[in-house]
């Protein structure tokens, strides 16, 4: 793909996406989105309850839950490290898109509990390449036409929609089928996934191909450490929402129905935020943005759980959702992109998403389990609030530290 360059009075943000090319992109990159949330709105609300149609027990079905936080723990970095090892996203994330319908089309002939474990321990060491890659590539891309801050947001509410779209396709499916048709619309959604990436194209690369730096080395940093200090304790406080979210409004009487909307509420904010993010990276610095999102999430997960049984305040707290997921997420990969670019790309994004969803969301999903059942579910959110008003802090420190070393090596 050649550089656009802007026109007389036309900024590099809008010269990326006004040519037929840099639209077409736009729409690729969307609909990759659109395809992979659309995958995950079928496999986080629905795979318990198909786990229990199998007949699993609860304690089995929480093991097997587990393995798709731990495999997002490993899984990341080591498809990050072979996409920058290898100079190319585009066909691994091609590798991961047929074996992981290959895995799935084989899930209805597997009656065994063993079989179920290692089919999803293989299975989610797949598809923790999809995220981190796609998101790599579509950065680069991005990056190149300096376009990130008005582009992103609105390439990645694709995601947002495909997600709400496949819960509502799936809950009125499996009503009407059972939760046998489970593995078949995500086979279903799978494929469509592939025909979007098998019309992706790789990044062009932003120099000479050289030997890819080690990543590790970067963790050794003051300002790298805080800032994945951040991530992993956003994430942390996120298990609140992940796992007990519903069930906690269940208890205090909110119906099925009324459920949904809030969910629907909070991806819906995320969607506007999305839309308009360039707005706000414009006017407001990305250190108050940051910061920001986890006042924000501690405010949220604090109304949630002391005044849950208020359904107006909780429609209003859904709001945050803009915030504490859409804000963090955007915000988070522009501020990964000061130390991982270029053949860093994927392993940064791999490190960002194993830290924060693998390890932040399987060691905040444990503690907020043993929270629920010790102190009780008012109390898990507590946690969570608690969680991100130290996220807050870390995020600071983060700008501080690199202050601190700018003025060192000056």
């Amino acid at each position: 793909m050649a550089r656009v360059q802007p026109r007389a009075g036309e900024t590099a943000t809008q010269a990326a996406g006004a040519g037929p090319a840099g639209r077409l992109s736009e729409t690729r990159f969307g609909l990759f989105y659109l395809g992979y949330y659309g995958y995950v709105g079928v496999i986080s609300p629905y795979v318990s309850l198909f786990f229990a149609g199998r007949g699993f027990n609860p304690v089995q079905i929480g093991v097997l839950m587990a393995c798709f936080q731990v495999s997002r723990i490993v899984g990341p970095y080591f498809w990050g490290w072979l996409s920058d090892v290898m100079h190319t996203r585009v066909r691994l994330l091609r590798l991961a898109g047929v074996s992981a319908l290959l895995a799935f089309l084989a899930v209805p002939g597997i009656t065994s509990y063993g079989g179920m474990m290692a089919m999803m321990i293989g299975l989610n060491l797949i598809t923790s390449a999809m995220s981190p890659l796609g998101d790599a590539l579509t950065i680069s891309t991005l990056r190149r036409y300096g376009a990130f801050d008005h582009r992103y947001g609105r390439i990645r509410m694709f995601g947002s929609a495909g997600f709400i779209a496949a819960v509502l396709l799936g809950g009125a499916l499996f009503g009407r089928l059972g939760m046998e048709a489970f593995p078949w619309l995500a086979s279903a959604m799978l494929a469509l996934f592939l025909v979007v990436v098998f019309g992706l194209r790789d990044a062009p690369e932003e120099g000479p191909r050289v030997k890819p730096p080690p990543a590790l080395p970067l963790l050794r940093r003051a300002d790298v450490r805080w800032f994945m200090a951040s991530a992993f304790l956003m994430m942390f406080a996120h298990a609140a929402l992940y796992v007990f979210y519903s069930l906690y409004l269940e208890q205090l009487g909110y119906s099925k129905f009324a459920i949904g909307v809030m969910w629907t509420i909070g991806v819906v904010a995320e969607i506007v935020f999305f839309f308009y993010q360039g707005r706000l990276f414009d006017a407001v610095p990305l250190r108050a943005i940051l910061a920001g999102t986890f006042v924000l999430a501690a405010l949220r997960f604090g109304l949630t759980g002391y005044l849950a049984q208020l359904a107006w305040l909780m429609a209003l707290v859904q709001v945050l959702h803009a915030a504490t997921f859409g804000a963090h997420h955007s915000a988070s990969l522009k501020r990964l992109q000061r130390w991982f670019a270029g053949p860093l790309q994927g392993r940064g994004q791999a490190l960002y998403t194993g830290i924060s969803y693998g390890l932040g969301g399987t060691l905040g999903g444990l503690a907020m389990g043993w929270t629920w059942k010790a102190l009780g579910p008012a109390h898990t959110f507590g946690l969570a609030a608690l969680a991100a008003a130290a996220g807050a802090a870390c995020a600071l420190m983060t700008f501080r530290a690199e202050a601190a070393q700018a003025q060192a090596g000056s």
